[in-house]
């Protein structure tokens, strides 16, 4: 377990009560949403970067020209500026990003319901329920990860 995935554990331990911690179903809900949430920020970040980057080299790239700097690094600039194209081709940031939202904000909604009920009414059938719900919100997320790639892949063969 790296520092990062320590630290979101440490996170979700924080804000559960010693009540919610012995709810095993909600525990597991929990740490599906914080991934959700990770993952969201991880994709946003990356998404951000390589459009700015790339905005940021193609018009670096003018300017070179412009300034008669040396080719190769007028070139240089051109070149990682293509490369940015190319890989928000291939890798879908945005797409990811908006999909982890949404699956994060149902997965929020579940577990604001479920901790809206009263104690004693979140049984082990409830609690089945829910984790049911979770993991039927992660198995669609993935096949729609997984459509979405093909998609892509098939796009980029046709194209």
């Amino acid at each position: 377990m790296n520092r990062a995935q320590r630290q979101q554990l440490i996170e979700i331990d924080e804000r559960l009560s010693e009540e919610d911690l012995a709810d095993r179903a909600l525990v597991h809900a929990m740490v599906q949403a914080e991934w959700y949430r990770a993952q969201m920020r991880r994709t946003h970040q990356r998404y951000v970067a390589s459009e700015a980057g790339a905005l940021f080299l193609a018009g670096a790239a003018t300017v070179l020209a412009a300034l008669s700097a040396p080719p190769w690094i007028t070139a240089t600039v051109a070149g990682l500026a293509t490369f940015l194209a190319g890989l928000r081709r291939i890798v879908s940031w945005h797409d990811d990003w908006l999909a982890a939202s949404e699956a994060r904000a149902k997965a929020v909604a579940e577990i604001a319901q479920y901790r809206l009920r009263p104690p004693a009414e979140r049984t082990p059938q409830r609690q089945q329920e829910l984790v049911a719900v979770i993991d039927g919100l992660v198995l669609t997320e993935t096949r729609s990860w997984g459509r979405r790639r093909r998609e892509k892949a098939q796009s980029e063969a046709t194209a």
